[in-house]
């Protein structure tokens, strides 16, 4: 190979590099701007005034709130949406179990959305690792639609019970999920039935 060879051959290797490089910064930024609007959008779709969060609750389904309960916390994440509802006096001896309501939007798969779900609310409630067997499957009548209700209980390290209920049914707008959880010794399945019954 002749030097001008060689110093053709190191130029195209450097206009290459170059090219892949430019490339990399480019796709770099595009990234970095998704993420951005992606970041943006979610802060957007958070609410966590309970008037907000109840209307995005009411997107989803109308029911009558059990006594002592609001809505917390809402937030639209692009393949699904959720209600955080909980006690309303966090500071009071209240320990009822906090409820879920999530939507799915058209085309999401609701079974591994449904993991999703749980795996978060799981954490937010603070019960990670805990063992949930299933105790219970009964028929309920959601929005005019009669639907499996299952309910799972399990023990943490500490020996707490925890409890678990879970549904899926037709909301306003797509596949709704039902989420129920709390410890065993402040649930009151009378009133998280009536719950039930009330959505429409």
């Amino acid at each position: 190979m002749t030097a001008t060879e060689q110093t053709n051959t190191n130029k195209r290797i450097w206009l290459g590099l170059g090219a892949a490089a430019l490339f990399c910064l480019c796709a770099a930024g595009a990234a970095v701007l998704v993420f951005y609007q992606m970041g943006q959008r979610v802060q957007e779709g958070m609410k966590t005034d309970p008037e907000s969060a109840a209307q995005a609750a009411h997107e989803i389904a109308d029911y009558d709130l059990p006594a002592g309960y609001q809505e917390q916390m809402a937030m639209d994440l692009f393949v699904y949406s959720f209600v955080i509802i909980a006690p309303s006096q966090p500071g009071a001896n209240f320990n009822g179990p906090m409820i879920m309501l999530a939507q799915f939007q058209a085309g999401a798969d609701p079974e591994e959305m449904e993991k999703q779900i749980q795996q978060s609310f799981e954490q937010q409630a603070g019960n990670n690792g805990v063992e949930m067997k299933l105790i219970e499957v009964k028929e309920m009548v959601i929005r005019g639609e009669e639907v499996p209700v299952a309910i799972y209980e399990g023990t943490d390290q500490n020996g707490l019970v925890m409890r678990q209920l879970i549904t899926t049914f037709p909301g306003k707008d797509g596949v709704a999920m039902l989420m129920i959880m709390g410890p065993a010794s402040g649930w009151d399945q009378n009133v998280m039935d009536a719950f039930i019954e009330s959505i429409r």
